[in-house]
Parts: C-alpha cells; sequence; structure tokens
C-alpha cells in the first residue's frame, strides 16, 4: 500500500509538470490568448458589479488552445450581471455563466415601469436618514397661497375667470381670488432605492463618548426613490413649487390615499363632514 501511494504520489506530480511545462511553452511560443478570471470564490447568483469595484477580476494569459468556448476576456462582459453558477478563484469564466443574468432595472434595481429620482432633503423630512433600500415611504407635499380658481375641472375657464375678477379687483376694489394653503398625500407608497446620510459630527468634552446615531446622522439626506412616470412628473412640481416631506411605512404595510387637508378641516372638522 505505500508503494501504491508513492506511486500514485509520483504520477499526479508528473502530470503537473507535464500541464505546466506545456502551458510554459506555449507562453514562450506566443500562441497565448488573455482571458478574465475571479482573483476570489463567486456564489452563483452575486452582483458582479459589486466584484468590479473591489478590483476582484484580472486578466490572466493562457494557451490559445486551452481557452474554453466563449470565455469572457474584457470586464465589460460582466457588468451589471449575476453568474448563474459558482465561480471559482483562477478560473475562466464562460459567457454561459452569466448570459441572462442581467440585473434587473441596472445597478439601482429599477422596478419594472418605473425610474429613479434623488432628492436631497433636511433630515427631520426625510425620517432622520433612517432609510434603506428596499424601505417604502409615503411622500406628503404642502403648497401655500393656491388660488381656489385654478381647482376647477375646465383649467382654461378658470384661468379666464381668474383674470376677469383680477381685472374687475384691480379697477373696483371689491373682487379678490381666495386663496388657501393644503397638504396632500402626493404618493401613497414608493419604494426607497438608496440613501446616503450627510454624518454630522456633534461637539463633544475630551473623554466623553458622543458618538450615538441621534447625535452623527444630521444635515442632509440623499434619498433616491422609484417613480412611477406621471408620479415622477408630480415629484417634481411639488419639490420646486411646495414642501415635500417623506413618511416611512412599517414592512409589509400599504401606503393610504387620503383627502386634501387645508386649515379648514383643521379648525372647522365637524362643519366637513
Amino acid at each position: 500500500m505505500v508503494l501504491a501511494l508513492i506511486l500514485a504520489t509520483i504520477a499526479t506530480v508528473g502530470v503537473f509538470l507535464y500541464s505546466r511545462g506545456v502551458k510554459e511553452d506555449a507562453l514562450a511560443g506566443g500562441d497565448v490568448q488573455e482571458v478574465i478570471v475571479s482573483k476570489v470564490d463567486i456564489p452563483a447568483n452575486s452582483d458582479l458589479n459589486q466584484f468590479i469595484a473591489d478590483e476582484q477580476f484580472a486578466l490572466q494569459q493562457v494557451p490559445a488552445d486551452s481557452v474554453v468556448q466563449d470565455a469572457i476576456t474584457d470586464i465589460s462582459q460582466l457588468e451589471d450581471r449575476r453568474n448563474g453558477d459558482f465561480i471559482v478563484a483562477g478560473e475562466q469564466i464562460p459567457l454561459s455563466r452569466v448570459a441572462g443574468g442581467e440585473i434587473p432595472g441596472g445597478q439601482l434595481g429599477i422596478p419594472e415601469g418605473h425610474q429613479a429620482i434623488t432628492v436631497e432633503l433636511d433630515a427631520p423630512a426625510a425620517i432622520a436618514g433612517a432609510l434603506a433600500g428596499g424601505d417604502n415611504v409615503t411622500i406628503y407635499a404642502s403648497f401655500t397661497d393656491i388660488e381656489i380658481t385654478l381647482l376647477q375641472p375646465d383649467l382654461a375657464q378658470a384661468i379666464r375667470t381668474a383674470q376677469t375678477q383680477q381685472t374687475l379687483g384691480s379697477t373696483q376694489g371689491q373682487v379678490e381670488i381666495p386663496k388657501f394653503d393644503a397638504t396632500v398625500v402626493l404618493v401613497p407608497e414608493v419604494e426607497v432605492l438608496r440613501v446616503i446620510r450627510e454624518s454630522q459630527q456633534t461637539s463633544s468634552v475630551p473623554g466623553e463618548d458622543t458618538t450615538t446615531p441621534e447625535e452623527t446622522i444630521g444635515g442632509k439626506v440623499s434619498v433616491t426613490l422609484a417613480f412611477l412616470p406621471e408620479e415622477a412628473q408630480q415629484f417634481v412640481f411639488a419639490l420646486d413649487q411646495g414642501t415635500v416631506y417623506l413618511s416611512l411605512l412599517p414592512p409589509d404595510q400599504a401606503g393610504v390615499d387620503l383627502d386634501t387637508l387645508t386649515v379648514a378641516q383643521i379648525i372647522f372638522p365637524e362643519k366637513q363632514k
């Protein structure tokens, strides 16, 4: 048995040396090709963008006759993709390992039919940054000095009426266009795609630990949200013309649409029923 083990070891070493010799001969002869290999083992269904960012792929020269079919030869072939099978460090990567593994929605994972918009808000308007990708929020918007005439269904007629009233008011001093403030549920439920918090270090007394999350999170919070096209349009308008707040929804809880709220509903709630 000892003799058999020795012979097996010698055979294994011989095969290894032969294979290395063939590879070195091929490399020396110039009949080689560059392929992309991974520096680390990559579990199946991994986001390859992260491994690219961490520089975990490298070019490697191999004998031309040893290149696997459709081997990956450029890092761009791995961008925005996932691997369908486990990738072993140092092995060639055939295109079939990543073909069909495109990341839905690109790097941000934007849901189908949606588009991403990033907004920078003060911390209180963005739940003090207590958000993460995958959360859902309700978006509220407040507007001031809304002309009530513009809420009529026929916008063109409303504008003409408003212009007539303004003319009468300026000449006779009797007509004034009523205005009011309002808060609306702009979008009941929106998915958060990405959050970037602005760290804000508070002043501290030497020797005291003042690095609690409540004290370090402040300033501005950048939130990337996924909107349907019409929601995106409304959101941009609200950002330009009003004030926007985010409200975090508990996991698996749907957002609720509400009627427009004005000061009348708050001061005289019983008259609104």
